[in-house]
């Protein structure tokens, strides 16, 4: 969709923002049975899930809110990457607030922030995606 104004393509937003909600609970329904099965051990066993987890979910979520808007697709999908970081920021301030005896920094382990940049990768790649079908299909009418 165009802006009316200007006829330029447009990047998004709350289609990203929704995109990276949904991408986070699903990270988080994914992790959940973890904390049930393992309890406090459970930190070596998300490290090693959570990251990867990320980066295909954040693929699919970057996909699904880069796909109204093809011609900014990888700035939509990389977008959506990037709001479940902040968000991811902003939770953790705000436990860091309520809750004693934890810190924002709490969650910047080397697994954690890998995650987070094969967040925005992998929305990026979900963008591209659109925007690649999106180029096939044209140039497949010019020829």
């Amino acid at each position: 969709m165009d802006d009316t104004n200007t006829g330029a393509p447009r990047v998004r937003w709350l289609r990203a923002l929704g995109a990276a909600l949904l991408a986070e609970m699903a990270l988080a329904a994914i992790a959940t049975p973890f904390f049930v099965e393992m309890g406090d051990g459970v930190g070596p066993a998300l490290n090693l899930v959570i990251p990867p987890a990320s980066f295909v979910a954040f693929i699919m979520a970057g996909w699904w809110a880069a796909r109204p808007e093809p011609r900014t697709a990888v700035a939509t999908g990389a977008l959506t990457g990037v709001w479940a970081v902040a968000l991811y920021l902003a939770l953790g301030l705000v436990a860091s607030q309520f809750v004693k005896g934890t810190s924002v920094t709490d969650g910047f382990t080397v697994p954690y922030l890998v995650a987070h940049v094969l967040k925005i990768v992998g929305g990026a790649l979900g963008g591209w995606l659109v925007a690649r079908k999106d180029a096939a299909r044209i140039s497949g009418e010019f020829k």
